[in-house]
């Protein structure tokens, strides 16, 4: 079976803003707008997006994020380096290079791959501006998208969106469905006090599965929540560890609203895929989902309404990738949670893996075959298939 890739990444090209003068024009040179305090893809932007807690602190109190950077952040954002710099193959900002990634998605036997922005989710969360940011979202996607057309069998972007402008996400989701893309951002952020779940978000989940397109929550636009006076340390190592020990709790957050909100239920079709918060904690946290769904938690929860258990609708609607790596190995939901686990490299980013497939051989060389051939496409082509526009894999 043909292998898809749900999470992988690149970045534009060094130039890429040549091609829009007017946003080059706007877009200031240190982000977010209102706060400013690092410029994209540098050290400080690593650090600022590893360890969102410290900015819960008032200004006047945060750590300066130039003390929040590492060695390491420092070594893979060097002051100066050429458009092909990597480590070892790896880098968190690699510009976009269709040519060569099909190379390496040839080697590794991987048939289609999601193709991710993290300047994107910077433009999607950290622009204030909803003007500005629609420009910025908009044009990204432009980029992004001519950039791998040539490999459109292979590569496909993820739309970035702006939830602050519904109707224009609505729009830019069409426009990038037309342009090739079978998947978008979602963000666990409640847009003007409007939470996911809300009605008022049904004609976006209706748009999402008529066209097709799977939703992806992904760790760089689901920042876990802290009291600001956790941020209150002189000390980035116990600052950097206590933001970072709570990657998983927006997905925990975004599993129980989009079910016990009845988005599964209103809409069937619709997929979500979870990537880079882990996989321990999705079974734990969806049998708890059942145990607040029974007739005796009524008694201090109020009734459950939903016809289905919270484990059947994410069985059917919810997708959840883990990282290729000895840490996220997914027994536990190939067991608990048949169908839902799905594979991604994440490369070429340092926490994933250069060759992931190799890496599954090895590891699943013991799981029933059509276990692991649903792991590697069959779960995710499934969701496709559910929605009535099955994923085209490229023929040989």
């Amino acid at each position: 079976m043909a292998v898809i890739d749900v999470d992988a990444h690149f970045e534009p090209a060094r130039d890429w803003l040549a091609q829009f003068p007017k946003l080059r024009e706007r877009l200031p040179a240190f982000l977010p707008d209102d706060d400013p305090e690092f410029a994209p893809n540098t050290p400080e932007h690593f650090a600022y997006a590893a360890f969102p807690l410290r900015q819960t602190a008032a200004r006047e109190r945060r750590i300066p994020v130039s003390d929040m950077t590492t060695p390491f952040m420092r070594a893979i954002f060097p002051d100066e380096r050429p458009a092909d710099f990597t480590i070892g193959g790896h880098s968190q900002w690699q510009e976009v290079d269709p040519a060569a990634r099909v190379r390496l998605l040839d080697q590794q036997g991987i048939a289609v791959q999601n193709i991710l922005s993290g300047l994107g989710m910077v433009y999607m969360s950290l622009i204030r501006d909803t003007e500005l940011g629609k420009l910025a979202v908009s044009s990204l996607n432009t980029h992004m998208a001519a950039s791998t057309s040539d490999h459109r069998d292979r590569l496909l972007p993820v739309a970035m969106l702006r939830y602050d402008d519904l109707e224009w996400s609505i729009a830019e989701l069409r426009r990038m469905r037309e342009l090739g893309s079978r998947a978008f951002f979602v963000t666990t952020e409640a847009m003007g006090g409007v939470p996911l779940f809300h009605g008022d978000y049904d004609r976006f989940w209706s748009a999402a599965e008529d066209l097709g397109m799977v939703a992806i929550l992904h760790v760089g636009l689901a920042n876990a929540v802290f009291d600001p006076g956790y941020a209150n340390t002189t000390d980035p190592s116990v600052l950097s560890r206590i933001a970072t020990g709570q990657t998983h709790q927006m997905g925990e957050v975004f599993l129980n609203a989009m079910v016990f909100g009845g988005v599964f239920e209103r809409h069937p079709k619709l997929t979500a895929l979870i990537c880079e918060l882990g996989v321990g904690w999705v079974p734990y946290t969806v049998a708890g989902m059942d145990s607040r769904a029974t007739a005796e938690s009524a008694v201090f929860l109020h009734e459950y309404k939903l016809p289905l258990k919270p484990s059947e609708y994410v069985r059917r609607n919810v997708r959840v990738t883990p990282l290729p790596n000895q840490g996220q190995l997914p027994f536990e939901l190939f067991e608990r949670l048949p169908g839902v686990a799905v594979f991604s490299s994440d490369m070429p980013h340092f926490e994933g893996n250069l060759t992931p497939v190799e890496f599954y051989e090895k590891e699943l060389a013991g799981t029933p075959a059509d276990i692991r051939d649903g792991f590697l496409a069959g779960n995710i082509a499934e969701s496709y298939a559910r929605m009535g526009d099955p994923l085209v894999l490229p023929t040989a």
